[in-house]
Parts: C-alpha cells; structure tokens; sequence
C-alpha cells in the first residue's frame, strides 16, 4: 500500500548550468516523483533518472550538485532549504571534522611565535641575551678598532 506522501511530485524551480559555465544559468525545474527525477526546462523534459541513477550533494552558496546518470550539472533553487529537506542533504558543504584537519597549523606557529617576541629594554635586565660583561667587552673592542682605524687614516 502506497501513502500519500509518495504520490505526491514535488517540483523545484531554480537555474541549471553545466561545470564551468558562468552567468545565471538556464531557468529549470526539477520534479521528485515516487523516487524518480525529472528535469525540465521550460515545458521540455530533459531526461528522467531512476533514483539510482542520481545523486545530490551540496556544493556552495545554495548550490547543488546533480550526478543525472553520470552527468553533472549544477542547480541552483529558488528555495534551496526546501530543496535538501526533499533531497535530504546538507544544505551548504559541510566542514571537515577536527581528524581531518591537519595536525600541524603554519599560521597558528607563526602568530604564537610573534607574540613570544619581547622588545630589547635595558641592557642592564638581567634575563637580557646579553649579559653586561659582554656588553661591555664588544663597546671596549669597537671603540679600540675605531681609534685604531682614525689613525690610520691620519697617516695617509
């Protein structure tokens, strides 16, 4: 015994567009009938598929893609929530699961290491890279290489 629900169609207006057209694509209809679907444009069926022969997934911004006996098309509905409630898919494409996301995060790294960064304050701080004996030993060095080149070039 069939129910109602089944011998009731559902029709879907929206656009269709072939993978890699641009533009606002050819105004379609896609009926659901006891399991089959149909697409139309205008009052012409473009063809029927059982529903083995299709498939439907998200594929953005209220887009869907159909796999119509392995051909592809994009349809796009005037309401698509009604449409993946009839189809019964996720309405946008659905994120990756924590698992599936890489272990390791460039971006993540690169903010953790600038905020570690600490300005040079005195170089008197003990916790300093540089300690003050050493300090002072590069401001001897280069103070003696300084007047050892002015004379030098006072001898020239």
């Amino acid at each position: 015994m069939t129910t109602v629900e089944e011998q009731v169609s559902k029709v879907f207006v929206g656009s269709v567009m072939l993978p890699g057209d641009q533009g606002p694509g050819l105004d379609a209809s896609v009926e659901m009938e006891d399991g089959d679907v149909r697409l139309y444009t205008g009052d012409e069926e473009l063809g029927a598929w059982e529903e083995s022969d299709f498939d439907v997934s998200p594929s953005g911004k209220g887009s869907f893609r159909l796999s119509l006996g392995g051909e592809l098309v994009y349809f796009t509905p005037s309401s698509p929530s009604s449409f993946a409630e009839a189809m019964e898919v996720p309405l946008q494409v659905e994120e990756p699961q924590e698992a599936d996301k890489p272990k390791y995060d460039i971006d993540a790294a690169i903010d953790e290491a600038i905020a570690n960064v600490r300005p040079l304050k005195s170089i008197h701080d003990e916790d300093d890279i540089l300690s003050k004996p050493l300090v002072t030993g590069i401001v001897v060095i280069s103070g003696s290489l300084m007047a050892g080149l002015a004379g030098m070039a006072f001898m020239l």
